[in-house]
């Protein structure tokens, strides 16, 4: 049960973090809609780069926390 847990926090984690990039890239653009901007090759690049690291925070902070 705990792995499970673990997993869901980093999946919601990882959910949150591309929704916020989308929201942050979509508020900064002028005429591009909120899904082209989801779904949109640098959005995902900038994930694949950066977007791993909150979840690897998370996942070690309940992985010391949660008995």
């Amino acid at each position: 049960m705990r792995s499970t847990k673990i997993m869901l926090a980093l999946i919601a984690t990882f959910l949150i973090t591309w929704m916020s990039l989308t929201t942050i890239f979509y508020l900064l653009s002028d005429d591009a809609t909120f899904k082209q901007i989801a779904t949109s090759g640098p959005i995902w690049f900038f994930l694949l780069i950066v977007g791993w690291v909150p979840c690897i925070i998370v996942g070690a902070d309940l992985d010391k926390k949660l008995p």
